[in-house]
């Protein structure tokens, strides 16, 4: 985690990228495009970690070199961090960055039509709560099938644990909204392939969280694996995104049929 900043840095400064594109009011709304050669090629939505209160897409620019350089489009979205907002806000953010994207992807090369998610940690919460989402009713101009596949890494299935924990003074949920955030208590919103990742040396909470999430959702998606890194714990689990012959990075340009 030391040297994401700069790696992302240096990365940045030699793609072809666009940054800071506005998907909403709130200045935190914006996100930045990562641009491989050819057009109509598929897309990859990113959503940075931090516990939902803290880091930034800046930071993590490193992950979309290897789905770059593999014919991907990505794009890595910011959004407004607690106690700022609430989860429901960034959630609701997340929701308008995919729609955006959805909307403008042809403008810049992505085919609309191949639109994946993956994200780390609070970022693989927001994945999931990406594939419940109902996308007609967050926006009627929507399909309901905006995302063609959605890898929430290393993240948070169940929100009920953080009540007992120093990460709510930030987050502020209260016994509602964790179970309203909570995918396990949701459902997906139409059925779509998903890998959930996490490393096997993380700890056994996030070990279980992934696998109560394989549980609750292997029931109803007809496409769900768990892919469990030896050896990685919770920061380098998501270095496997910046190797091309990785096993994650290898599932996620899969997904992509690239």
């Amino acid at each position: 985690m030391v040297d994401w900043a700069a790696r992302s840095e240096a990365y940045s400064a030699k793609s072809n990228c666009e940054l800071d594109i506005a998907y909403g009011p709130r200045p935190e709304e914006k996100l930045d495009l990562f641009k491989p050669a050819g057009t109509n090629v598929p897309v990859m939505i990113f959503i940075h970690g931090g516990y939902w209160r803290a880091l930034d897409k800046k930071e993590h620019a490193f992950v979309a070199e290897p789905l770059v350089a593999g014919g991907a489009l990505v794009a890595s979205i910011n959004y407004t961090l607690c106690p700022t907002v609430t989860l429901d806000e960034i959630t609701r953010q997340s929701r308008a960055a995919c729609a955006w994207v959805w909307q403008n992807a042809a403008k810049y090369g992505g085919d609309p039509n191949r639109i994946h998610v993956c994200g780390h940690s609070a970022g693989g919460h927001l994945t999931a709560a990406m594939a419940a989402t109902d996308w007609p009713s967050f926006d009627a101009g929507l399909p309901k099938d905006i995302l063609k596949s959605a890898t929430p890494i290393s993240g948070l299935f169940d929100l009920e644990p953080l009540l007992k924990v120093s990460v709510n003074d930030d987050v502020h949920l209260d016994e509602a909204s964790a179970a309203r955030n909570s995918p396990i208590k949701t459902a997906p919103g139409y059925d779509l392939p998903m890998t959930i990742a996490v490393g096997g040396s993380e700890s056994d909470e996030f070990r279980r969280q992934s696998q109560i999430l394989f549980d609750a959702w292997g029931k109803t998606l007809s496409q769900v694996d768990r892919l469990e890194t030896d050896g990685e714990n919770h920061f380098t689990v998501i270095e496997g995104m910046t190797k091309t012959g990785s096993p994650l990075t290898r599932r996620l340009l899969d997904h992509m049929g690239l």
